[in-house]
């Protein structure tokens, strides 16, 4: 059983105002563009961590609730399963009424079943904390571009969260990703900078993860 992710997802490590004014490190503190970056980096692991848990309960909820659905027959004698009160709203006919309201009380039903269980597990609390939290990665990255750079460091980390957030929604082989890419790797060839040293300061994962 998951009883008790409610709470656990409630209580997660994550405040929204307290984000913006965090230092990675005593590095990003003397650029307010590393401090920016890495303030992103850890609320964007957040939403892909909390995205995984969604996936998680959604999962958990399905194979022991069963997506809400009602099973009907049509007018026309064919059985139907349908997964929605708007679908079956559709299937009304003065012919099949009986058999309707049979229905429509089922998927009643079945919707309570995944509500109670929505919110012993935590379910639907965890959505909420993907939205703040992709709201608080929205300012952000808002305000990335009146932030300055004020090192070379400062300028490698604004263009990896722009190449990272930019490839999390679009394929990495479009344009502008690679070029994006190419401007990085001439960036560490002229300055003898290792761009893996720029991730680390943000925070950010030499390999993505899988959202």
């Amino acid at each position: 059983m998951l009883a008790g992710t409610a709470t656990a997802a409630l209580a997660w490590p994550f405040q929204l105002k307290s984000r913006a004014a965090e230092l990675t490190d005593d590095s990003s503190a003397a650029d307010p563009a590393l401090r920016l970056c890495g303030n992103w980096q850890k609320i964007h692991d957040e939403t892909l961590a909390l995205c995984r848990e969604q996936q998680r309960l959604e999962t958990y909820l399905a194979r022991t609730v069963g997506f809400p659905c009602a099973k009907v027959r049509l007018a026309d004698g064919t059985d139907v399963t349908l997964h929605s009160i708007e679908s079956l709203n559709d299937a009304y006919s003065p012919e099949n009424e009986v058999e309707w309201g049979r229905a429509l009380a089922d998927f009643a039903a079945h919707q309570a079943r995944w509500d109670a269980a929505d919110a012993e597990i935590g379910y639907s609390s965890t959505d909420e904390l993907i939205r703040q939290s992709e709201t608080a990665e929205s300012a952000l990255l808002d305000d990335l571009p009146q932030t300055a750079a004020t090192s070379i460091e400062g300028i490698f980390a604004k263009l990896k969260v722009i190449l990272r957030d930019g490839e999390h929604w679009e394929h990495p082989d479009d344009f502008p990703w690679p070029h994006i890419r190419s401007v990085l790797d001439d960036l560490a060839a002229t300055t003898n900078i290792d761009p893996a040293t720029i991730a680390r300061s943000i925070g950010q994962p030499l390999v993505d993860s899988p959202s």
